[in-house]
């Protein structure tokens, strides 16, 4: 596969954080705004991702998607990649909940194929005690990325902010368990729940105001 094709992931061992949408949020202003070919691999049994797709190329026949999505099982990623990576600039793997995070696990395995993961993380307690056992992950595989010499790096996010204390406490527990965390965050507003394949949020003034410093924030931290 070729060297410049960035292979990333939006992931967290925990279900309901928000991976799916942030994914296709990002992916579809790397291609609006940067003219990015890029690919989102929906691994998840449920295939919301491509569904939405499939159902919104349905409804817009004659309009081009701003990126590609294939639904595929963890197993048969890596035979993919081999095959297909070097067609797209940016590839995201949409990873499903780990309820066995064993580094032999296919899920577990995903995250290796990625020179970067971006952790996006509710302020509760339950969900930075699961990030914190998922940053056992992110190491075993930073360290494999070390041991091979390729490149690796990972952040967090704080996703759904409002004004609780929580939100505050998560990220400083999680900067001290390791995981360098952004400046901008995404808040629990409507705009952020209806994402699209055929327009990215930053198409709109609301979207831009909203999403803007958080993807440039994206561009900067994983070099795209």
């Amino acid at each position: 596969m070729a060297s410049d094709t960035k292979i990333l992931s939006i992931s967290n061992s925990k279900g309901g954080v928000g991976k799916s949408v942030v994914t296709m949020m990002v992916a579809t202003a790397l291609a609006e705004k940067k003219g990015k070919k890029v690919l989102i691999i929906d691994c998840d049994s449920q295939a919301s991702v491509y569904e939405m797709y499939e159902q919104e190329k349905d409804m817009y026949p004659d309009k081009t998607p701003l990126v590609e999505v294939e639904a595929l099982s963890p197993r048969r990623v890596a035979t993919f990649l081999k095959r297909f990576g070097d067609d797209y600039d940016i590839i995201f793997i949409d990873i499903p909940r780990m309820t066995d995070k064993k580094a032999d696990n296919p899920t577990v395995m995903l995250l290796y194929n990625c020179s970067g993961i971006l952790v996006p993380v509710i302020g509760s307690e339950v969900d930075v005690l699961a990030t914190q056992e998922f940053m056992a992950v992110i190491e075993e595989c930073r360290s494999f990325k070390a041991d091979m010499k390729e490149e690796f790096t990972a952040h967090g996010f704080i996703n759904r902010r409002n004004l609780r204390k929580s939100n505050d406490l998560a990220e400083d527990l999680l900067h001290k368990a390791g995981l360098k965390m952004f400046k901008n965050s995404l808040s629990d507003l409507k705009i952020f729940t209806t994402p699209s394949i055929f327009k990215s949020p930053l198409s709109s003034a609301e979207g831009e105001r909203r999403f803007g410093e958080f993807f440039r924030e994206f561009c900067r931290k994983f070099k795209v």
